[in-house]
């Protein structure tokens, strides 16, 4: 069934035209010009969302949230606040009277989709307790993606993997990069300060907050959320606040039906942590014996931390000629594990889409590597589509 979507607004233009586009992503639209009407419906249909503009004549929109905030079957219902008011004090009136999000008129549509997506995905206002940070209340499936030794691309799989799973199930995606000091996405991406993952890092792990790592998640043309590692060589040292990459960690699952991680190189205290939380980890392997040996390691020490062979999607990916590599089928056979994907050597299309600040996936949908990418994503899709129904 189509998440019903409450869009209040006095200007009728504004009501026709996000309406119309919020249709044609198969949403059902209800419609108000004044703050009563807004309420009454709002009572009446129990919609998923409310699209709400604060400058209304009458009741503002501010009232209208407090006035919901207050009525045991609205209290929780999730509301953006949709206005052309764009100061500080404003927009934090507007949290303090129970808003969920904030836009500022006039919007991308892609930025409004994003963040209409982002709310129906995650738990209303309201609806977690100090608790919530428990492995069972997550809501999401977590896909680690690591590597034994650096330079495999880690961050440029899990990055394509996260976007490509967007687009194949049209669910909200969040691609996070736990790796502080060493973070490549946001670079990749053109982000000039890729700080959220750092501003996380320095609060005591027991004051990191669902809406703490919420505020940190940049949203991204292409649909996805991220949040996003430092460069800083001297942030390295944040790694060591495990505790807090955690509870990050277990935010993140309930902030999106799909969490894609960037672990990095090998297995570190954070990293044995998040292991255990995952619903799949992507292993890259290249195509050379030192690879395979340090890989069949990295196997290993997964499997005596509990994470089970049938979590673990082993991508090989080649970056050299095919005819001086071992062959595939060879390669599974010396690790003991049926490759979940191959991607052929594609250089270019990897520079072309650094350069513009894209990921490949939309660079080149259509190139032999994309498909390859989509391929896997298909299959780690279907997996965890498959393992949340046996859960219930």
């Amino acid at each position: 069934m189509a998440n019903k979507i409450l869009i209040v607004d006095d200007d009728i233009d504004t009501l026709q035209l996000v309406g119309t586009m919020l249709e044609r992503q198969g949403f059902q639209i209800l419609a108000a010009n004044n703050g009563l009407k807004a309420i009454e419906l709002a009572q009446k249909d129990k919609p998923d969302l409310i699209l709400l503009d604060v400058m209304m004549p009458g009741m503002d929109g501010y009232e209208v949230t407090r006035r919901l905030r207050t009525m045991e079957n609205t209290a929780f219902i999730p509301i953006i606040m949709f206005t052309a008011k764009a100061q500080v004090d404003d927009k934090v009136e507007g949290f303090e009277a129970g808003a969920d999000d904030y836009l500022t008129k006039p919007t991308h549509p892609a930025e409004l989709i994003a963040r209409v997506k982002k709310i129906l995905t995650r738990p209303k206002t309201g609806a977690l307790t100090i608790e919530d940070t428990s492995p069972t209340l997550a809501t999401g499936q977590l896909i680690g993606v690591m590597a034994s030794k650096g330079g495999l691309g880690v961050s440029t799989l899990a990055l394509n993997l996260g976007v490509s799973i967007h687009q194949q199930t049209d669910q909200y995606v969040t691609v996070a990069e736990l790796r502080p000091g060493q973070g490549d996405i946001g670079i990749y991406l053109g982000y000039s300060q890729p700080d959220g993952l750092s501003n996380l890092l320095k609060k005591p792990a027991a004051e990191i907050r669902l809406e703490d790592v919420e505020s940190e998640l940049i949203t991204h043309g292409s649909g996805i959320q991220l949040l996003l590692s430092s460069s800083r060589p001297t942030d390295i040292d944040l790694m060591q606040a495990t505790d807090q990459l955690e509870a990050i960690t277990r935010h993140l699952i309930n902030l999106s039906p799909y969490t894609i991680i960037d672990m990095g190189v090998g297995l570190p205290t954070a990293n044995q942590r998040i292991a255990k939380l995952c619903d799949t980890i992507v292993v890259i392997i290249e195509p050379s014996r030192h690879s395979i040996t340090q890989t069949n390691l990295l196997l290993s020490s997964l499997e005596d931390l509990g994470v089970s062979k049938d979590k673990v999607k082993v991508v090989l990916i080649n970056r050299q000629r095919l005819e001086i590599t071992i062959p595939a089928n060879q390669l599974a056979q010396q690790i003991g594990i049926q490759l979940a994907g191959v991607l052929t050597p594609a250089p270019e299309l990897f520079y072309q889409a650094a350069t513009r600040h894209q990921p490949a996936v939309n660079h080149q949908p259509n190139s032999l590597v994309v498909n390859q990418i989509n391929k896997l994503a298909d299959g780690i899709a279907a997996q965890d589509k498959e393992q949340t129904a046996q859960r219930t």
